[in-house]
């Protein structure tokens, strides 16, 4: 009984329990969308979110990972409100230059079934309170307010998921309505989360904060190399989407899109997990490290950590696809778990990419994580430009891709080996695919009955069950002092 007590009172068995919830939201999701939008709305829906993301990854995402980096020498300093504030000011820049993105893109043949002033507007409101819900939220993570984390990550989803189908069914089934549900979920998420971070986390009056030219040059020689990076980043994974849609239309990017974007949200979702709970220790460690040599051993434990673990949940969701089409999408995607699979593929190469870039983070040189995504970039342009133009584009598509982030991983274990004494967990890897192989045994032994509800579900617990015991064993086994 105590070791159960203690086990349900662990860092990972409580954010489990919050990333499985989330997740069941996210499945919700989907399987509501795919019911209730058509094919080109389902497209439109896609597009819509990679030109998002590309202003989440390329212009928000460095000054987020710097955020990530000083979080706890601002709090320790009492500094995090006027930071914050400061902040604020280019998140709004950032949404406002969105604006004039869907009218670029039209230039190009891509968007053209969505109104573009609907589109601009939508994108501004999108980006503003997406990166703040996506910053204050996982703060709290990063603090150690585990609780309050999952609670707003919760809030943030049931909110959105409630508002989403209340528009979509008695206002207009398009794509553009599903994100104003999302929208307000993630607005009521982010403002009560920082009223609790301002009762709990802010320690003293408002001061006006004291800017200098080291403040932005600290920004900038942190934050310009990573924005290069994220957006090679984005372009390894999002320009296809728009090659497809300025040749084959939104409903032609429908399937494609949607199985491997499916792929990135499930990939996302265990990234998440296991980064919220070595992220917070990792950054922690590292600003008590004072050598080279400290760094690298906390970087390997870091790595050692994090992607076994997830190369064997992939895999597992790599067996089981078509059981997860048949819950998680309308039947008429269920042919779709091809793309599903290759993109579990993709994402392993892409999670590990990102994991092993982290050196650069450690060692403020995030200029080195530039030439693996470059090249894996524009290998990836060229080829899924020619893939476009072939009768059997699709799989050409899927190879393009899976040789592109081969290439950055390559390249990025190379530099990163710069930077810091390290070895790729190889070995730890095989061994925990090997762990979770029972599973493709279940999978064949049911796949002809993958479109049985009944069954899938049973396949998804079961698994579910297996790759849970994984990560438990493999987190007692390695559990971080706190």
């Amino acid at each position: 009984m105590k070791y159960l007590e203690k086990a349900f009172k662990s860092e990972l068995v409580v954010l489990s329990i919050g990333k499985l919830l989330q997740m069941l939201l996210l499945f919700a999701a989907i399987k509501i969308y795919t019911s209730y939008l058509s094919d080109q709305e389902i497209g439109n829906l896609i597009l819509f979110l990679a030109v998002g993301s590309f202003f989440g990854l390329a212009l928000i995402n460095p000054v987020g990972s710097y955020i990530n980096r000083k979080l706890h020498v601002w709090v320790s300093l009492n500094t995090i409100r006027e930071n914050f504030i400061f902040f604020n000011y280019y998140v709004l820049a950032v949404s406002s230059l969105s604006i004039f993105s869907p009218v670029v893109l039209l230039m190009f043949g891509v968007g053209e079934s969505i109104n573009t002033l609907h589109f601009s507007l939508t994108l501004f409101i999108f980006i503003f309170f997406t990166t703040w819900n996506q910053t204050v939220i996982p703060s709290l993570n990063l603090l150690l307010h585990r609780k309050a984390f999952i609670f707003f990550t919760i809030l943030s989803l049931i909110i959105y998921l409630l508002i989403s189908t209340l528009f979509v069914n008695y206002i207009e089934t398009s794509a553009l309505y599903w994100v104003f549900g999302q929208i307000i979920g993630l607005a009521i998420g982010f403002m009560m989360a920082l009223v609790f971070m301002a009762k709990h986390v802010f320690k003293m009056e408002f001061r006006k904060k004291n800017t200098n030219f080291s403040d932005f040059r600290n920004v900038l020689n942190f934050g310009l190399p990573l924005a290069a990076a994220t957006l090679f980043l984005w372009i390894l994974s999002n320009s296809f989407k728009m090659m497809v849609d300025a040749r084959f239309g939104s409903e032609g990017l429908a399937y494609i899109g949607l199985g491997l974007g499916l792929a990135t949200s499930l990939a996302g979702a265990v990234e998440s997990l296991l980064m919220q709970v070595f992220h917070a220790h990792f950054y922690k460690g590292l600003s008590k490290c004072k050598t080279t040599d400290d760094r690298s051993i906390l970087f390997q434990k870091f790595i050692n950590d994090t992607i076994p673990p997830i190369s064997a949940i992939l895999f597992i969701l790599l067996v089981i696809s078509p059981f997860l089409m048949s819950i998680l999408t309308h039947e008429r995607f269920y042919d779709a778990y091809i793309f599903l699979m290759v993109g579990l593929l993709v994402e392993f190469l892409r999670v590990s990419t990102n994991i092993i870039g982290h050196a650069a983070h450690s060692e403020f040189s995030t200029k080195t994580n530039i030439p693996p995504y470059l090249v894996g970039a524009v290998f990836a342009f060229i080829a899924v430009y020619f893939s476009t133009l072939a009768e059997n584009w699709e799989i050409l598509i899927l190879l393009s891709l899976l040789v592109s982030w081969t290439i950055s991983l390559t390249l990025m274990i190379i530099s990163a080996k710069k930077l810091l004494n390290f070895k790729f967990p190889w070995k730890e890897l095989l061994k925990m695919i090997l762990l979770s192989s029972p599973v493709i045994f279940f999978s064949w032994f049911f796949w002809t009955l993958a479109n049985n509800i009944l069954i899938s579900v049973l396949m998804i617990c079961l698994s579910g069950l297996i790759a849970m015991s994984i990560l438990y064993l493999n987190y007692k086994r390695r559990e971080i002092n706190v």
